[in-house]
């Protein structure tokens, strides 16, 4: 799937199918409503959505970003080796005015079930941590530094692992009979 195939869909007149009502009560009143101001959390939620063809535009980025960093091929399923799923997370950047400023589609494997010395032998993921952060920001402000603020795109991306992982082809992307990432 690439930016251009999705762009080349269906746009905003496409059928979707709108997430059921969910009935609330309050007092003697009954309502039914259909959220939309949170992020889908799965693949099948976000296709079902009104912008879903904003989703796949964004998972199409992640994957192209995937393709030109040539982080996987596709294989066939090794004998003896455990094949992890995976799963995409999704996330609206918002502007200061709660406008989305952009969709962003992640792709994680679901490392869970992956088995310690066997698919991985150690995991450190340096994160700061929001303290850190905070203090840096006092620390600057005090100094009277200029503060710029900017998004690494894909910055996960940069590891290197030791292991080989083997991971199901994600929902959305074109799969190939028999063959794995």
């Amino acid at each position: 799937m690439t930016v251009e195939e999705v762009e080349d869909e269906k746009g905003p007149g496409e059928e979707k199918e709108i997430p059921e009502p969910v009935e609330a009560s309050v007092g003697d009143e009954t309502t039914k409503t259909v959220s939309l101001d949170r992020d889908p959390v799965t693949y099948k939620e976000a296709m079902a959505r009104p912008n879903a063809f904003e989703w796949r535009k964004a998972m199409a980025e992640e994957l192209e970003e995937f393709t030109r960093k040539e982080l996987f091929t596709e294989v066939a399923r090794p004998k003896n080796h455990h094949v992890v799923g995976c799963k995409w997370v999704f996330k609206r950047k918002l502007d200061a005015d709660g406008q989305v400023e952009c969709y962003k589609a992640r792709l994680v494997t679901q490392g869970f079930s992956q088995v310690e010395g066997i698919d991985y032998n150690e995991t450190y993921a340096p994160v700061t941590k929001h303290a850190t952060i905070r203090t840096l920001l006092a620390f600057a402000v005090k100094h009277q530094w200029y503060i710029h603020q900017m998004d690494a795109k894909a910055a996960f991306l940069n590891g290197d692992l030791d292991e080989k992982i083997y991971m199901k082809i994600p929902p959305g992307a074109k799969e190939t009979d028999g063959l794995i990432w």
